[in-house]
């Protein structure tokens, strides 16, 4: 798998956004593509990573809700 440091351009913002993603995260994942949320400034990115942690696809996040989950 190649893990490590992945880099794409911002579609909103055209800077380099530089993230990784943690191997243990993903170990539990049953399909691929799944997806990856991504802060960046003050817009939101949705990165969809296939079986080898590469970037399958990406998108703007136009509207989102933060909540927080918690456990009973």
């Amino acid at each position: 798998m190649s893990e490590g440091l992945k880099w794409l351009q911002c579609p909103v913002c055209k800077e380099t956004i530089y993230w990784k993603v943690p191997s243990d995260v993903l170990k539990d994942v049953d399909r691929f593509p799944t997806p990856i949320v991504i802060k960046h400034n003050d817009h939101y990115l949705v990165c969809y990573v296939d079986s080898h942690y590469q970037l399958a696809d990406t998108e703007v996040a136009s509207a989102y809700i933060e909540a927080q989950a918690k456990e009973t």
